[in-house]
């Protein structure tokens, strides 16, 4: 009969089956506890590394990078680099020039005006305090509502109209120098009464030019007289009196029929194209008749003011009216 004890062949077996099993399992345990710690310290180095909740590039490389793109003009890269600091730093610093950019981004990349348009107006609602990038804002919306070649429909017109009831002087003045080349009247009437009162505060020069070309588009009657000139001495040129190169072009046109003047306007030499086109067809015409007896091409105007020099320019005197044309 087989011996039951434990003692035997069989129950010693079974005793190294289990210690070998024990130690089996102690070493993968060993080697899981190992996997672990390995990947604490990696992640601990990537925490040191890495601004919390981050998975990429620290904020200031970003900005950097944004800043570079800008300058290289590269938009595609711009709107990414601007679209991942918004997403990952909604509070930084930087994030209201980001947003900026991202707007213009979208404008300079084909196809994408309408997404432009939209990062622009939410830019200026939500921007509002940042006054230069705001201006700069509207700025962009202009040029996109009305570009010509991409523009169809009411958008120009509706977005100058909005613009000229802006708080701000620059963004109603910028709509109504637009406003004077769309075909609105209503439109353009409104941007009249901006331009004056926007000529009567202004001082810096190149822009009371721009305002001044407005007003003549519009409205050639409605730029202010100018300032009563004094005469040089007899035989004595206009530029010896004054010492510098003809730059300032004087013109008045009087109604002999009704006895007063049409027109008095005073604008810089360099708008001197714009004046003449500015006038009816028929006044046009006569001017340049009269011009070519009296030896002037006004089809090279500033060529022609510069060869006459300061002093009477013209003179055209009809039946019904009398057009005077001084260069100073």
């Amino acid at each position: 009969m087989p011996d039951p004890s434990p003692s035997g062949p069989e129950g010693t077996g079974g005793a190294v089956g289990v210690g070998r099993a024990l130690r089996s399992c102690r070493r993968r345990i060993t080697g899981a506890l190992v996997v672990v710690s390995l990947a604490v310290v990696a992640l601990a180095a990537a925490a040191a590394t890495t601004p919390a909740g981050a998975a990429g590039p620290a904020e200031s490389d970003l900005v950097r990078q944004i800043k570079v793109d800008v300058f290289d003009e590269s938009w595609d890269a711009v709107l990414k680099g601007c679209e991942d600091l918004l997403a990952r730093y909604p509070a930084s610093p930087s994030a209201t020039q980001a947003a900026f950019y991202r707007a213009r981004a979208l404008s300079r990349i084909p196809g994408r005006e309408k997404d432009a348009a939209t990062a622009f107006r939410d830019f200026v609602s939500r921007h509002a305090g940042d006054k230069m990038l705001s201006e700069q804002a509207w700025t962009s919306l202009f040029s996109l509502a009305c570009d010509a070649r991409r523009t169809r429909g009411s958008a120009c017109q509706e977005t100058l109209d909005e613009g000229l009831s802006n708080p701000s002087a620059y963004v109603s003045t910028l709509a109504a120098i637009r406003a004077a080349d769309t075909k609105d009247e209503s439109l353009r009437g409104r941007a009249l009464v901006v331009l004056k009162k926007a000529l009567a505060t202004q001082s810096e020069q190149d822009i009371r030019n721009e305002i001044l070309i407005a007003i003549l588009k519009i409205d050639p009657k409605e730029v202010p007289s100018p300032a009563p000139r004094s005469q040089p001495a007899a035989g004595t040129s206009a530029v010896a009196a004054s010492g510098h190169a003809p730059s300032l072009i004087r013109m008045t046109i009087f109604n002999k029929e009704e006895g007063r003047f049409e027109l008095k306007i005073s604008l810089p030499v360099a708008f001197a194209q714009m004046l003449l086109n500015s006038l009816d067809e028929d006044a046009r015409s006569e001017i340049r008749r009269e011009a070519r007896r009296q030896g002037i091409n006004l089809d090279d105007v500033f060529d022609a003011i510069q060869k006459a020099g300061a002093g009477r320019f013209l003179e055209v005197d009809t039946e019904e009216s009398r057009i005077e044309v001084w260069i100073e």
